[in-house]
């Protein structure tokens, strides 16, 4: 039996480098999870031993808190592809938000060291996360990325919710309702 935190080498290498450096270093708000802990999402529906939601849970797989506050970052099996990774990661927002965040594990992996917020409009990011520059540095070295600039994480972002939003949208909305859902993820009717 392995010991590895996950099927996906992207995550097992980053829970090494998270180990080692612990996500409040690298990125804000950013926390892994027991991989695939399908209690991290029981809010959203009855409960993974629900017959009602076993869809649900079986297409959901949660691997990391997204902020502070418990909101979820998971992989939605939009189909039966074989390589995880390659999966769009869905936010599931502690307060109901939801919306596709990126159109693959390593699109996210980009991603999490960049922080827009206005709060830390004048803030020195390496000094609030004193591990982002070796979290950089891993991701240029395992994967050969580095993160976005403004209008490149905003073509990212789009273009994961074009191409995975209307469907993931009716997907959730057959358990939460369609039009809810679709409200949440600005797509017109």
């Amino acid at each position: 039996m392995s010991n590895a935190y996950s099927p996906i080498p992207e995550l097992n290498l980053l829970k090494e480098f998270d180990d080692k450096f612990g996500a409040e270093g690298y990125a804000d708000g950013f926390e892994l999870l027991d991989y695939d802990d399908k209690k991290k999402v029981k809010g959203w529906l009855g409960g993974p031993e629900d017959p009602s939601s076993a869809e649900f849970y079986d297409r959901l797989i949660p691997f990391a808190h997204a902020t502070g506050s418990g909101s979820i970052y998971a992989l939605w099996r939009c189909d039966d592809r074989a390589d995880l990774a390659d999966l769009p990661v869905v936010f599931l927002g502690d307060e109901g938000e939801v919306w596709v965040h990126a159109s693959n594990l390593r699109e996210l992996l980009r991603l999490l060291p960049v922080e827009r917020d206005y709060a830390y409009e004048d803030e020195d990011l390496d000094e609030l996360f004193p591990a982002r520059q070796e979290y950089l540095a891993w991701l240029n070295r395992n994967f050969g990325l580095a993160p976005p600039d403004e209008d490149e994480e905003e073509a990212l972002f789009k273009a994961a919710m074009q191409a995975f939003a209307p469907q993931f949208a009716t997907w959730l909305g057959r358990f939460t309702g369609e039009d809810a859902v679709k409200d949440m993820l600005r797509i017109p009717l």
